[in-house]
């Protein structure tokens, strides 16, 4: 799941200190510090535990994951209200990642960033075919394939898969029975003219494995994105817990080093074409790097 935005505040304070020169941000925080009284805050016993956290022993950690019934009826609850908020023309700042109970919004402007970064893909893809070919991997119910033929112009078909856990792909063939669905890698043995990971490669222990193959089912175009970056630290790994999503569990994802994940999309013989910044972070205390910023990346096979 992708991270949560930086509030105004904590914004404005880091493009604050990025803008001033660090010695004068020194004698500006000792000058507070002078005339602020120091204060000790001790959070409550009863203090639930941050959403975010840091964990240096990596994948040894024991954790719920994803592959749980709470996922799948969080998402079958919120399925008609994201239709509902693609429908028409109107825009497409849809996010279902919502707090549970909270409806789907349509108006969500960084929601929108992410739609149209996909957009991108998805054109670049049909290149005046009348049919694309996309995979999605980690794509859940389906809903990529919503958007997409929300997004395609018309008289352009789409032929939609999905790779996902048992449960998500049972869900899918329930709500989009048209669609290819599949619990299973055998999905990876042919080519697609667009495979999409969005914020699914975070969650492959072995991410540079799954990073490899996902190139080697792309016809033509390969987006990862809203992938947590490190764009100084080396990749290392935070537990979410997401439970005012509606999801009754916990689950570990990496942050990916920024360098080495174009290195490796790169040694497969794909191509950046087009690196994208998406206005999601996440903070993770004691992490090598916080806050976090997301991305996007769009490799091409050739120089299409």
């Amino acid at each position: 799941m992708s991270g949560e935005r930086i509030p105004p505040l904590v914004r404005a304070t880091l493009v604050a200190k990025g803008l001033t020169p660090p010695y004068l941000w020194a004698f500006l925080k000792r000058l507070r510090n002078r005339r602020e009284p120091p204060t000790t805050v001790e959070a409550p016993a009863s203090a639930a535990p941050p959403e975010w956290e840091y964990v240096p022993e990596g994948w040894k950690r024991p954790v719920g994951g994803w592959d749980g019934t709470a996922i799948v009826e969080a998402y079958r609850a919120k399925w008609p209200s994201f239709l509902a908020a693609t429908a028409g023309s109107g825009p497409l700042g849809v996010n279902h990642e919502v707090p549970a109970g909270a409806p789907v919004p349509r108006d969500d402007r960084d929601a929108q960033q992410n739609v149209l970064v996909f957009a991108y893909a998805l054109l670049s893809a049909v290149r005046g075919r009348d049919t694309v070919s996309m995979l999605d991997w980690g794509g859940g119910p389906g809903h990529y394939a919503v958007l997409a033929r929300a997004l395609l112009p018309d008289g352009v078909e789409l032929e939609y898969h999905s790779r996902d856990l048992a449960g998500l792909v049972a869900l899918g063939r329930e709500v989009l029975p048209g669609d290819g669905f599949d619990d299973t890698d055998a999905c990876l043995e042919r080519r697609y003219d667009l495979v999409v990971a969005s914020s699914s490669l975070q969650y492959a222990p072995a991410w540079q494995e799954a990073l490899v193959r996902l190139a080697g089912a792309a016809g033509q175009y390969l987006l990862v994105t809203r992938v947590p970056v490190a764009l100084h630290a080396p990749s290392f790994v935070v537990l979410q817990r997401a439970y005012r999503y509606g999801y009754d569990t916990e689950y570990l994802g990496w942050v990916v080093s920024r360098d080495e994940l174009v290195a490796v999309g790169e040694g497969t013989g794909l191509r950046l074409r087009r690196e994208f910044v998406l206005p999601a972070w996440l903070s993770a205390v004691g992490a090598p790097e916080d806050p976090v910023e997301h991305r996007g990346f769009l490799f091409v096979r050739s120089s299409g």
